[in-house]
């Protein structure tokens, strides 16, 4: 080991000039600088008066380092930095296997900001094939390399140090293959060319190809895109996906070639979930395994998610919520009771009793003390009193005939008796008007559509007692960890629907909640009012119906923003995140979003106009068929208690003769005065 720091030391002076320059370079660009050392390079600068004007972090790593198990100390420090802002890292390690351990245990942990200025010490075990994805997120960096050669002069061979810096290409023209790129020399005890080494490198890729994982999933990439770049399409009239358009302007702008693929079993597996030995599918596993650059399919802004790639910023914020059935109220049968409220109702009845009562307490009074007065004056004594009374001295007729009228039934004939008449005559406009509201109440309610029963809030959706599920364990989880009591008992049923066609039919057979974002449920739903339309001769003559329309919960369970993916660490992130601001700000996100859901619109505006058509048809009627069988029902129900009256009560009175049936009612309903 002594040996081994021996040659490392003799010649340092040239290297220490070397990474003076550089780090007076970097830290033009930062105001913050941390050093990574090995024993051997430890105190290289020490003497370094430029580096009192800015920040300085140092980090001791001993040869024996393990970082499978690091030491906490080290682990809180980078986290320390990171925090700080630091983003500048001068690692002088001459043991190539340390340094890569050390940059593959900071980037797997996120302790290093990888979008910094990096300086190290050339070494080739730093670019084996397995620390390819290494290079491809750092790429600011610039790496010292010493070697020996011999310079021939008048036939004298001379032995002398060369030392030069080199980069490495971006993005890289070979996958799993890290090119060097050479960017300057050491000469004379001055570097060559002198120039800004750490030129960024994302601005411009210069038409280079980046892969694009595709995932199509309303309203981030439609199906329509697919169609577009298989077939080199130039335009395309329909609506291609926000996150596809996106995608599309920012190759553009830093002038890249997108290239599009659709990860195998990507309609199963969608964004994936955990597989065995912790293995994902979907657009996670590309991310975990590095395959592509972006990844296009609606991702959540959540830490699940950041744990495996990087988000840009926020584009859209979306609207998670369920999928609920839709029932109809067939309420026609209530047709006859439907143009009044209950109080409203009450309040009729109420006063039909009431002026029931008050014509039998009239006709009474009028007989009382009108009508035996008259038959005492009268000179014939022959006073026709039904005349005056016209029925209403009993109180069933009264009712009967009180009750005809609101129907707006006119009496056989008028009394003579001017109270009476005039009694009946406000009745009569009081009735008129009940009759005019009931009629155009009930023309109303023949004219609009069926009252629907919906399910709008969480606890409507608690109490409804239906399954719930959606696509991944991420979502049964966010309700389990949530505070509230509903949310708690949706995630305690919640149930995980992989196939996304399986699930809607079981909404629209009124066994299932289906949980997504709200501009697939409303695809979804313009799908089955499509398909529903295209397949209605076929489901009369077969008689297949679906039994309840889709409705999309009102209440949003969470507002959960979306961005695109990017590879974990990505240097592109910054200007991607700068790029989706201006098209946000610019109302091009927008302009993308209404175009994917135009045709729902337009699916659910025709369906709108169909159903507000006001036609009565056989349903409405139901409320008429009903009143017949409750008349008939009443009118059995008469007739039988007439019948048993007749055989248990009038045959079995002992004043009963059959011969002389007119004696018998005469001296059992004789005339009272």
């Amino acid at each position: 080991m002594n040996d081994f720091k021996r040659v490392h030391q003799c010649e340092t002076n040239d290297v220490k000039r070397v990474v003076e320059r550089v780090v007076e370079e970097i830290a033009a660009h930062s105001n913050c600088m941390v050093f990574i050392t090995d024993p051997v390079y430890r105190g290289l600068l020490d003497e370094y008066s430029a580096m009192s004007l800015i920040s300085r972090y140092e980090i001791g790593l001993r040869d024996n380092e393990d970082f499978s198990r690091p030491r906490k100390l080290i682990e809180k420090t980078l986290r320390h930095i990171k925090a700080a802002g630091c983003n500048s890292y001068v690692v002088l390690i001459a043991n190539g296997l340390l340094a890569s351990q050390f940059l593959q245990y900071a980037e797997g942990e996120r302790l290093l900001d990888t979008r910094g200025y990096f300086l190290l010490f050339y070494d080739s075990r730093l670019l084996r094939p397995e620390l390819h994805y290494i290079w491809n997120r750092i790429v600011n960096v610039v790496f010292v390399r010493r070697y020996s050669m011999y310079k021939y002069r008048s036939g004298e061979r001379i032995f002398i140090e060369r030392i030069d810096l080199a980069t490495v290409y971006y993005p890289s023209r070979e996958r799993d293959v890290t090119e060097m790129k050479y960017i300057d020399t050491w000469y004379d005890g001055k570097l060559r060319y002198g120039n800004d080494h750490y030129l960024s490198k994302t601005t411009n890729l210069h038409g280079n190809g980046l892969r694009v994982a595709v995932f199509e999933h309303i309203p981030a990439v439609t199906e329509t895109s697919r169609e577009y770049y298989e077939q080199n399409s130039n335009g395309s009239s329909k609506a291609l996906g926000v996150e596809f358009e996106l995608i599309q302007v920012i190759a553009r702008a830093m002038n890249f070639k997108a290239n599009y693929y659709i990860p195998l079993n990507i309609e199963n597996e969608k964004w994936g979930k955990a597989g065995d030995n912790d293995s994902y599918g979907g657009l996670l596993g590309e991310a975990i395994n590095g395959n592509a650059d972006f990844f296009l399919g609606d991702l959540h802004y959540t830490v699940h998610h950041l744990n495996y790639l990087d988000l840009s910023t926020p584009y859209n914020t979306e609207c998670l919520t369920f999928l609920t059935p839709e029932a109809l109220t067939d309420n026609s049968w209530k047709l006859l009771i439907l143009p009044f409220r209950p109080n409203a109702w009450i309040a009729v009845f109420f006063v039909l009793l009431m002026s029931s009562g008050l014509f039998y307490l009239f006709a009474l009074l009028y007989q009382k003390y009108i009508i035996s007065y008259k038959y005492m004056i009268s000179t014939t004594n022959e006073y026709d009193s039904s005349r005056d009374l016209c029925e209403f001295t009993d109180l069933q007729s009264s009712l009967l005939y009180t009750y005809s009228m609101q129907l707006q039934v006119s009496l056989p004939r008028l009394p003579d008796a001017w109270s009476m008449r005039v009694l009946i005559g406000w009745w009569w406009i009081f009735t008129i008007l009940v009759a005019v509201i009931y009629r155009a109440s009930m023309t109303a309610t023949l004219a609009n559509p069926f009252v629907t029963i919906t399910i709008d809030t969480l606890a409507q959706l608690t109490r409804a007692s239906l399954p719930i599920g959606g696509w991944n364990e991420e979502s049964r989880n966010f309700f389990l960890a949530s505070t509230d009591p509903h949310s708690q008992e949706i995630g305690s049923k919640f149930e995980l629907a992989e196939n996304e066609k399986e699930a809607v039919d079981r909404v629209a057979n009124g066994t299932f909640c289906y949980y997504e974002n709200s501009y697939l449920l409303r695809h979804l739903r313009a799908k089955e009012i499509f398909e529903k339309a295209r397949q209605k001769n076929k489901s009369e003559e077969t008689g297949s119906m679906v039994k309840y329309h889709l409705h999309i919960m009102e209440e949003c369970v969470v507002h959960m923003p979306i961005a695109l993916g990017l590879e974990k660490n990505s240097p592109l992130k910054s200007h991607v995140d700068i790029l989706v601001s201006r098209m946000i700000e610019i109302g091009l996100v927008g302009k993308w979003l209404s175009d994917v859901m135009e045709w729902s619109k337009i699916t659910e505006s025709r369906q709108k106009t169909e159903s507000e058509t006001a036609l009565v048809d056989l349903p409405k009627l139901y409320a008429a068929f009903v009143a017949l069988a409750i008349g008939y029902c009443f009118s059995s129900v008469a007739l039988l208690g007439e019948i048993l009256h007749w055989k248990y009560v009038v045959l079995r009175d002992p004043a009963y003769d059959k011969y002389h049936l007119d004696t018998f009612y005469k001296n059992n309903h004789k005339f009272k005065t």
